[in-house]
């Protein structure tokens, strides 16, 4: 089988975060409150992903569990925060917040991954940010409340924590979909208890919601959390939560197409500057970076056999 190709890790950021830019427009599109969303997104998400782990390759057991505690209970907090703010708070500012996390990310990777950025990614990472700052302050800050700011603070920092946690279970080569499902029960074992005391009333959601809530799970959920774990042993986290700052772009370009939100020339502008960003970041690591990458899924293949799918044939044990 070819080795696949030298973007393919890169690729798989950008679906991940395409999908996760259309969380926030899903979430506000369901009629029910975010423990009833957030119950049900959980718990529909768990079968599809340790079938999907099994599928691949991977098997569960209770030494992944515990090596996924840390990082599914930050998952479960960013759900909870992240999902609340949604409703909570303008989308302007539930966006605009936790896209700080590029910056937490970038002091961080030097000292837990050795990760250093040239000079011209930060710049281009600064012009990002200043592009989607434009473009979410732009659309107004309608809605907005302090205490849906601080569940988008509360999001930006455990959702880090998240991220972090998820590069350094990569890093030791875990089995991306099982490490996944591993962090999807421990995060219903945090989430369905608190929705049930929360909100009593998560029997059921009601018609289209349904189709909201499992679009999310395989969107954002499956596809955008399966896609980034998996790229995560292959991509700097530095440039990976750079790529994230494509989020709030994508949020506020659905609510202008889906829901008529305004969007004038200033905000165009922005969406083009972190957009040409952006580009600028993917196309400075088709260097060393990108080629040694390369090397190392070539080499996952070759290990798992001709008719492995990448990264499917490097099943978790004990200490991986």
């Amino acid at each position: 089988m070819a080795a696949p190709r030298p973007h393919l890790p890169l690729l798989a950021v950008v679906v991940a975060v395409l999908a996760w830019g259309a969380g926030p427009l899903l979430v506000r599109s369901i009629d029910a409150g975010a423990p009833t969303i957030i119950f049900w997104r959980v718990l529909l998400a768990l079968p599809i992903a340790i079938v999907t782990a099994y599928l691949t390759g991977g098997r569960m057991s209770w030494g992944l569990l515990r090596r996924a505690v840390p990082t599914g209970v930050c998952f479960a907090l960013s759900i909870v925060a992240g999902f609340s703010s949604f409703q909570e708070t303008s989308i302007a500012n539930a966006t605009l917040i936790p896209a700080l996390q590029p910056a937490l990310i970038l002091v961080f990777a030097t000292r837990l991954f050795g990760e250093r950025r040239s000079r011209a990614d930060l710049v281009c990472a600064l012009v990002a940010f200043g592009g989607v700052s434009v473009v979410v302050l732009g659309t107004g800050a309608d809605g907005a409340s302090r205490a849906g700011d601080l569940l988008a603070v509360a999001n930006l920092a455990v959702f880090t924590a998240y991220f972090l946690l998820a590069k350094r279970a990569r890093v030791g080569d875990v089995h991306s979909w099982s490490f996944l499902a591993a962090v999807f029960v421990v995060t219903a074992a945090v989430v369905v208890p608190w929705a049930l005391v929360v909100d009593r009333g998560v029997v059921g959601l009601v018609g289209i919601d349904w189709v909201y809530v499992l679009v999310i799970v395989l969107g954002p959920g499956m596809i955008g959390h399966g896609f980034m774990t998996w790229a995560h042993h292959y991509v700097d986290v530095g440039v990976t939560s750079m790529l994230t700052l494509a989020n709030p772009v994508v949020s506020i370009l659905g609510a202008w197409w889906l829901f008529s939100e305004a969007l004038g020339p200033v905000e165009i502008a922005g969406t083009l500057a972190v957009l040409a960003a952006l580009g600028m970041i993917i196309r400075n690591q088709r260097g060393p970076r990108l080629v040694a990458a390369e090397a190392a899924l070539s080499g996952d293949l070759l290990d798992a056999g001709p008719d492995a799918a990448p990264d499917a044939g490097t099943p978790p044990t004990r200490g991986r």
